[in-house]
């Protein structure tokens, strides 16, 4: 009897000293930004940490990523019994994986509970698939994300140095935590060095937690860098093409935020292992 509460025990520690995956919404705050350029040169620079990363996307408004994924079966496919996972969920050549949460004509409109509750379930179980899941998405009509499991997780907003954008990224904040309740959450600024980043993250954090009590994390900011328009026509991420460019290095530093996290994450859970 000993044995099989040493067994019980030894089961329980593993399960908890495994870290939780890491979830992390992707909300452009810009509409002539591209989060793809994001979402995909993230992911694989992430990925050359040693992460498994799977990339989503749920937005349609990524025209790099959408042109990857356009011919395969959705999620939702593989969730209402329709297809297999392993024909939904790709590998690319710059070492993360990628699929799609739905298909186009069905991004605005509303699933039904039972469907939702078929995905969330998929969804829940694939993320634990992987280390790292980066979801390109928006908010609907009641703020709210796709997924309940995404309202939930880490949500990161993409906004540039125009004024639209960082008005757009502040309403963003706003809404989600008006009907999720307050949270935290992570910024990039785009087309922006640190230096030109820094005091619009400032600001923005300081009128969040002004008036809504809300924290903000600086996450990083991504330069014009001509490098990754290149990269881009070359099928390939920045890190890998142009290595010296400093907008590698700019996803080096995000990349390693994300990983030192992750790391953080599985020293707490390790010290709470019983």
């Amino acid at each position: 009897m000993s044995n099989f509460h040493q067994d019980q025990a030894e089961g329980l520690r593993r399960l908890m000293a495994t870290p939780k995956p890491r979830v992390m919404s992707i909300i452009s705050a810009s509409a002539n930004q591209q989060p793809s350029r994001l979402m995909t040169n993230l992911a694989s620079t992430i990925s050359a940490t040693g992460n498994e990363v799977l990339l989503i996307e749920a937005s349609g408004h990524s025209e790099e990523l959408r042109h990857a994924v356009k011919k395969l079966p959705a999620l939702l496919d593989v969730a209402n019994g329709r297809t297999l996972l392993m024909n939904a969920i790709k590998h690319s050549q710059q070492g993360f994986s990628y699929t799609k949460l739905t298909h186009d004509d069905q991004l605005e409109t509303l699933l039904d509970p039972y469907q939702n509750q078929l995905l969330g379930f998929l969804f829940e179980e694939l993320t634990h698939e992987f280390e790292i899941v980066l979801v390109d998405t928006s908010i609907d009509a009641q703020g709210l994300l796709p997924l309940p499991i995404l309202n939930e997780s880490e949500i990161l907003i993409q906004l540039s140095r125009q004024p639209e954008s960082i008005k757009h990224a502040y309403g963003l904040i706003k809404r989600i935590c008006s009907n999720t309740g307050t949270r935290s959450f992570s910024i990039v600024v785009d087309d922006a060095t640190e230096a030109q980043a820094e005091p619009i993250y400032n600001n923005i954090a300081e009128v969040a937690w002004r008036f809504m009590k809300i924290q903000l994390t600086f996450f990083g900011a991504i330069p014009n860098d001509e490098h990754l328009t290149r990269a881009a026509y070359l099928g390939r991420s920045v890190v890998d093409a142009f290595p010296m460019a400093t907008a590698s290095t700019a996803f080096q530093k995000i990349a390693q935020r994300l990983h030192k996290g992750r790391q953080k994450e599985r020293v707490l859970q390790s010290s709470s292992v019983i």
